[in-house]
């Protein structure tokens, strides 16, 4: 039995499409595998100026800052659940606030709606999700409290395999919307029916150089990207937003292993 996930994460105004085929009990439908290797790699060479060292995007990167007001949807990304014909839309409304008095947002005060169909003239189907937030709370005094903006989560359902769709999301009664953005769903998985081109890619990080990797991996045209995680390092900060290579090497004397979660907003923009 075959179970696909597959994201779209935006970056930079690239948008990336993320995907993972697992298949219980061997590959499924003959796929070839690294067993029955090895290959030859067809690529594009990666590009010889990158950075040797990381570094860090600050928060005054314009790649980083928030772009919409209110509560505008912003961080939007589409996620396949278990099967081609459903997907999660994502979104963020609200600002996040870090410091010593933070008010959580209330996540009713803003619905979770999402616009759909076959055309971006014709959004004619609609579903309903839920909201929430969290915190990151510190019990010692002089470390900064952080509260989420509001989270939404929204299904759609029953949508045709292989197939564009269009959508926005937000909450049409205040109103607040988004663009019309479109994604595609997998096909149903076959022995003539898969991905032909999987990428690879971990430990991007929020550096300078991120938006080139995601670059150059989308000149390789891959039909799915495997995205392996390891993408703010929020944990090398502290809540004071001072970053460093090695926390225990830089921070040895905090009380806790302090994070800076603002990285994880800066990563969804």
């Amino acid at each position: 039995m075959g179970v696909q996930s597959v994201v779209l994460i935006g970056l930079s105004s690239v948008l990336v499409l993320v995907g993972l085929v697992v298949v219980q009990g061997g590959v499924h439908g003959g796929i070839p595998t690294t067993l029955d290797g090895p290959f030859e790699p067809v690529t594009v060479d990666v590009d010889d100026k990158f950075r040797g060292h990381a570094i860090d995007l600050p928060d005054t990167d314009p790649r980083v800052q928030r772009k919409v007001n209110g509560f505008e949807p912003e961080q939007i990304s589409v996620s396949l659940s278990s099967t081609y014909d459903s997907v999660w839309i994502s979104w963020i409304t609200g600002e996040f606030q870090i410091g010593d008095n933070i008010k959580p947002l209330d996540p009713k005060s803003v619905k979770s709606v999402v616009r759909y169909g076959k055309s971006r003239f014709s959004l004619s189907r609609k579903a309903v999700g839920y909201s929430l937030i969290y915190n990151q709370l510190y019990p010692f005094e002089g470390l900064k409290n952080y509260t989420s903006g509001i989270i939404h989560h929204v299904r759609l359902r029953g949508l045709k395999p292989d197939t564009f769709y269009y959508y926005r999301c937000g909450d049409p009664s205040i109103p607040v919307t988004s663009k019309i953005y479109y994604f595609k769903t997998m096909p149903i998985s076959s022995p003539r029916s898969y991905p032909n081109r999987i990428a690879v890619v971990g430990d991007l990080g929020l550096t300078y150089n991120t938006t080139s990797t995601i670059s150059h991996l989308m000149s390789n045209y891959p039909d799915l990207v495997l995205l392996v995680g390891d993408v703010t390092y929020a944990n090398l900060y502290l809540t004071n937003g001072t970053g460093s290579d090695c926390y225990s090497c830089s921070f040895a004397q905090t009380p806790i292993h302090e994070t800076y979660q603002p990285r994880w907003d800066y990563w969804g923009r």
